[in-house]
């Protein structure tokens, strides 16, 4: 039986690494704009608080609460946006280089498409999310970036025999998704940026890319105080682009100019979650609860390309419910601040975010941040 262990780990090693080395391009995994999971320093495999969890972890279906998601609208900012805002408003455009310069900004929107179910082992979502952002890449070049995304994911969690209920629990989970993604991009130079209308947009070169993966995920909680997770994000998500020269070439049917294929880059993530019980203390303290996560175990090993300073791995966070509706966040993540509140008014639920992130491989050589605002209504 050990000999039989190891062989399976080393044929699904070999599995993974033979699919990360045939693809052509990597893709960004699916991500969720949420100023929750942002104010807690990003996401953590052990949170199950309900649909804002879809990804963390599938295992965590099983005892989240049960929580239908009807409608969703979060905004995210990043960069300088409001220089460039104040640029746009005022028309003064006499330091449109300074401003462009090595500039990273862009704006997130996830919703108003929000549909699902957490809970009772059940999980799934359908989800439309807009991303577009600016980045420099030559000394008066910018590159634009603009994408629709649209995801579909469905999974089931079970609890698996351990001992005393009261106890131990241990639930293992697994996470199937689909996602859509078209996206413009082009490069333009700054001292033209303020030409770009939607002319350009609809004529610039047009991905459409399919993909498809799963997750599964553990999870173990003791006497509901300490929990620990593992979650392999992205085990297998091949994905097929098909590049048009225009929107309008991708709309009206015709055949792409090219085809290649991607995948998501498989995801190992380890984390911990310490809840003291504040039911019996009677204090306008309603829960707390504490986090701890090292992100995408093994980068170094399964695409050194890509990979990224440890410290960038880390993710910790705290969330404090003071009397059941006022919701505090904090936390750290790669190595940047994160804050931020949630205010649940019954019939829906108001969120704001304030973070940092690392574009570099190093912490604190370009650090971006972000602010995010949200709207959930969930029953």
């Amino acid at each position: 039986m050990k000999i039989f262990r190891v062989l399976s780990v080393l044929f699904f090693v070999c599995f993974i690494t033979a699919a990360v080395s045939a693809a052509t391009s990597y893709d960004n995994p699916i991500e969720y704009i949420s100023p929750v999971t942002s104010a807690v320093g990003g996401s953590h495999v052990t949170r199950n608080e309900g649909f804002s969890d879809l990804f963390n972890n599938p295992a965590g279906f099983k005892s989240a609460g049960e929580e239908i998601s009807l409608a969703e609208l979060n905004l995210g900012l990043k960069g300088p946006v409001f220089d460039i805002a104040n640029m746009f408003v005022t028309g003064d455009y006499s330091n449109i280089t300074t401003i462009f310069q090595g500039i990273y900004a862009g704006l997130d929107l996830l919703g108003p498409v929000s549909f699902g179910y957490v809970g009772n082992g059940l999980g799934f979502g359908i989800l439309n999310s807009t991303v577009s952002s600016i980045s420099s890449t030559g000394p008066l070049t910018v590159e634009v970036n603009t994408g629709e995304e649209i995801t579909l994911s469905g999974g089931y969690a079970f609890r698996v025999p351990a001992g005393d209920p009261s106890i131990h629990t241990l639930d293992l989970g697994m996470l199937l998704k689909g996602t859509f993604r078209g996206t413009v991009s082009f490069e333009e130079s700054v001292l033209n940026i303020m030409n770009v209308s939607v002319d350009s947009l609809l004529n610039a070169d047009f991905d459409f890319m399919i993909g498809i993966g799963f997750d599964l995920g553990v999870r173990y909680t003791y006497k509901n105080v300490f929990t620990a997770g593992l979650t392999a994000h992205d085990i297998y998500s091949p994905s097929i682009h098909n590049l048009y020269t225009s929107t309008m070439s991708f709309a009206s049917g015709s055949s792409p100019v090219s085809t290649t294929y991607g995948i998501t880059p498989f995801r190992l993530d380890a984390g911990v979650m310490y809840s003291p019980d504040f039911s019996e203390l009677n204090l306008f303290i309603s829960s707390l609860k504490v986090y701890a996560d090292y992100r995408d175990i093994f980068d170094f090993w399964l695409y050194p390309s890509q990979a990224v300073n440890p410290v960038l791995h880390l993710g910790i966070g705290t969330e404090v419910t003071l009397l059941e509706i006022l919701k505090v966040r904090a936390g750290l993540n790669q190595g940047l601040f994160a804050a931020g509140l949630g205010l649940d008014l019954h019939y829906f639920t108001l969120n704001a975010a304030m973070f940092g992130t690392e574009l570099s491989t190093e912490p604190g050589l370009h650090p971006v941040y972000n602010v995010q605002i949200g709207l959930e209504f969930r029953i």
